[in-house]
């Protein structure tokens, strides 16, 4: 290698409405296969002694995607012109938790092969610097974003990495960021501070089938031919999304209850400021039943009174206008003598 493995310190940054809380700690990771710590937050992934390495590194505590996500790191893809196979930024909620690692040679350490099992369900972000015939790769190495490790079924065409310049397999150091904003459901890639990929998705639903928390780490593997191939870690900063927070608070200072209910619903409304509010009861067709029109409020309990109402299965929807709070309810009809 030209330069030695350099120091980084990882910050965690998470906001918590208008309160900045900010801490500054040793990353735990937990490391698999051929990796090896090299330096505070550099780690080795691959050896340039040993061909058919595979190894990976995954971050001891999960982060939510439901969060505003900013992580720098750097990667050093080695010095061989004739290496590979390339380094992954992976995001995980496979059962493997902190023991995930995939196939070596061209499956880069979280996709799947004949002999072992793709890394699943994941969200990777692959340097990739060897070209694959099967995998629909660029001759230059390259950027791909990939889902549940099938690297021939890109989820966008792939990208070379620098728009211009030499081979990236230069021993030199190499700067990723990724930016994530669960609002807009975009994430954007920068190597070597060049904008390359903008793409719109929501990962949570999409990709994780719901789940927001996930691992997140890194993989990589060589073929037949060593290389030596490191990762940095340089910053993590964690935001509550100002869009998202606003749609939480709305929904949590609405309360409707009881449920199952007799004769009377209650909804609750704690507004921090007053807002102009809907509400609305559906049937189980989806016939309006109910309504108390927009009107501005802040603090006020309502009430829908359901006696003579046949029991079954009701709908209550509270909206300001952007943000929608709706429970499915179960009505218990009671008769009097």
């Amino acid at each position: 290698m030209k330069k030695n493995a350099q120091n980084y310190l990882l910050w965690i940054c998470i906001t918590i409405s208008s309160q900045v809380t900010i801490i500054v700690a040793q990353p735990s990771f937990t490391l698999n296969g051929s990796t090896i710590v090299v330096a505070e937050n550099c780690y080795r992934l691959t050896s340039h002694k040993v061909g058919n390495d595979v190894g990976s590194i995954w971050c001891e505590t999960p982060i939510g995607l439901d969060n505003a996500i900013e992580f720098r790191f750097a990667v050093n893809l080695g010095c061989s012109k004739y290496g590979g196979e390339g380094i992954a930024m992976v995001m995980h909620t496979s059962e493997q938790k902190y023991d995930a690692l995939g196939c070596s040679g061209s499956e880069m350490g979280f996709g799947a092969s004949a002999n072992c099992d793709a890394i699943s369900p994941s969200f990777a972000i692959e340097i990739d610097t060897k070209f694959n015939r099967n995998h629909k790769d660029l001759y230059q190495p390259h950027l791909a974003l990939v889902k549940d490790g099938k690297l021939n079924q890109p989820l966008i065409p792939p990208v070379r990495a620098k728009t211009y310049g030499k081979d990236i397999r230069d021993c030199e150091y190499h700067t990723v960021c990724v930016q994530w904003t669960p609002s807009t459901q975009e994430l954007v890639i920068y190597f070597d501070d060049e904008k390359r990929i903008t793409y719109k998705k929501d990962l949570i639903n999409d990709i994780f089938d719901g789940q927001k928390d996930v691992y997140i780490g890194f993989t990589a593997s060589t073929s037949d031919e060593p290389n030596m191939q490191m990762v940095c870690i340089q910053s993590l900063l964690l935001q509550v999304d100002a869009e998202i927070e606003k749609t939480r608070s709305f929904e949590q200072a609405i309360g409707i209850f009881p449920n199952p209910l007799k004769e009377k619903l209650t909804i609750d409304v704690n507004l921090k400021e007053e807002q102009d509010v809907q509400m609305q009861l559906y049937d189980s067709t989806g016939k309006l039943i109910y309504e108390i029109p927009m009107h501005a409020t802040q603090t006020k309990k309502y009430y829908f009174n359901m006696p003579g109402l046949p029991s079954g299965v009701y709908y209550v929807t509270v909206t300001n206008g952007t943000d929608r709070v709706s429970k499915k309810v179960v009505h218990i009809s009671s008769v009097r003598a």
